[in-house]
């Protein structure tokens, strides 16, 4: 069925055999109970989520950048409404190990390092108790950039308990492979990697072995590789963590300047992932020719309607056709061409079981005309 306008609370913009009666009522009241157990271990899945800031001032660009008032406001958001707030490691560690997280549990993690990390985002934070995550582009670091932290002052944040992770050296487009042969682009992919990694040692205490995706961009050649290194990483795709998420490219979500409101941080605070069981195609990279490229989720079953879920590119529905049938199958497709850069789907359906919201995010990316990667 075609999407439809959603409820003004949707969030937007982003996205057998046969028995005698006396046996079927002994065996409708198993599959109920069944039932019930299956939905109850759903909703106590173990889940949380990440957010993930560049800048926090007022004089940067604000398509990376929240006001440090606004920052304030979604750190008090999580203080009055008791989420816990656990460093990245352990939240990554204890999903991967079938832990229990508690509800309302969020990870802080902060892109590039910049100079406003140090000057707003630390102090804010150490008055607070609360730890979070900077990932590095070490070249940034190296070549002492005004508009980013230095190697001292990354020294001082991980004293007082601050997790530094992986940016890579030089924030490329790393899905991009130009003219270069497959092998030559892998190499080159890893050695952006692994270099980062050796300088953050060079510098750092214990840096953590967590990669965060340059611009959000992966793809599985990219993955595979990041797995074979023995690396969590992350994307800038939206959406909820749990223990079935794909750890080479975790969602977290960006918060930057027209999507910092409250009454959108606090449902993105608050969501779970879509039970995705496969996306296809599995790698967002497009050709240059593409135009409505169709994506198909299959959905696994949880707490929520399939015949609920929306999905929405740019802030505006998408169009979308579902198979409720479990598992159910759910066709995504843009309603208009795409332009050249990344664009976001959004998919979201409201929970059965209480007042939060399932996400799942995908990002499409499309070269310029000429099959060159588009700049940022």
């Amino acid at each position: 069925m075609s999407a439809t306008s959603a409820a003004s609370s949707r969030p937007t913009g982003f996205v057998g055999s046969r028995t005698s009666s006396r046996g079927k009522v002994r065996a409708g009241c198993l599959a109920l109970a069944s039932m019930a157990a299956f939905f109850s271990s759903f909703a106590s899945a173990a889940s949380g989520v990440v957010l993930e800031y560049h800048h926090v001032a007022n004089d940067t660009p604000p398509s990376t950048s929240v006001t440090p008032a606004k920052f304030e406001a979604h750190m008090d958001h999580l203080a009055d409404n008791d989420f816990s707030i656990w460093p990245l490691p352990k939240l990554v560690e204890t999903l991967r190990e079938g832990g229990d997280v508690p509800e309302r549990t969020v990870a802080l993690t902060f892109d590039d390092a910049y100079a406003s990390v140090y000057d707003e985002v630390f102090p804010r934070l150490q008055d607070r108790g609360w730890p979070f995550t900077v990932f590095v582009s070490t070249g940034s670091i190296d070549k002492g950039i005004d508009a980013y932290t230095s190697w001292d002052e990354l020294r001082q944040m991980e004293a007082a308990g601050v997790t530094i992770a992986n940016h890579s050296v030089d924030h490329a487009h790393m899905v991009a492979q130009g003219d270069r042969d497959r092998r030559e682009w892998l190499e080159d992919a890893r050695a952006n990697i692994v270099d980062a990694q050796a300088r953050l040692n060079e510098e750092l205490e214990s840096p953590a072995r967590l990669f965060a995706w340059p611009f959000g961009e992966f793809s599985p050649p990219l993955q595979r590789l990041l797995a074979d290194l023995d690396y969590v990483g992350f994307g800038q795709q939206s959406g909820a963590v749990g223990p079935d998420s794909d750890f080479t490219a975790l969602p977290r979500f960006p918060l930057a300047t027209g999507f910092d409101s409250l009454d959108s941080f606090a449902l993105k605070v608050r969501s779970r992932p879509l039970p995705v069981a496969e996306a296809e195609p599995a790698s967002g990279v497009l050709g240059p020719d593409a135009e409505r490229p169709v994506l198909n989720l299959t959905l696994e079953e949880g707490p929520y309607r399939p015949e609920t879920v929306r999905c929405y590119i740019g802030g505006g529905p998408a169009e979308t056709e579902i198979d409720e049938s479990m598992p159910a199958t759910l066709r995504v497709r843009p309603t208009e061409a795409l332009g050249t850069g990344r664009t976001k789907i959004n998919c979201t359906a409201p929970a059965t079981d209480g007042d939060q919201w399932f996400w799942y995010s995908y990002v499409w990316m499309k070269p310029n005309p000429d099959g060159t990667w588009y700049s940022d």
